[in-house]
């Protein structure tokens, strides 16, 4: 696998970590008590593995820039 399919493959999967978020955010409006504490702590699961992807996708799709000092990674 070449750096920019598996950089292409991290953001499809942020961008399937971000649908997930978007799904149940309607519920955080429906839920009470100890559920709405573990639909929080899912959704900042997600949202930091989402995070973590967005990273990882970015870096990978530079690597063959530049860097400030004109060296290619």
């Amino acid at each position: 696998m070449k750096i920019t399919e598996l950089a292409n493959e991290y953001e499809r999967q942020y961008e399937i970590l971000n649908s997930k978020i978007e799904g149940l955010r309607p519920l955080l409006y429906v839920y009470k008590g100890e559920d709405l504490y573990l639909l929080r702590r899912r959704i900042k699961t997600y949202y930091d593995m989402a995070c973590q992807c967005k990273i990882i996708s970015t870096t990978l799709g530079n690597y063959y820039e530049e860097d400030c000092d004109g060296r290619v990674h």
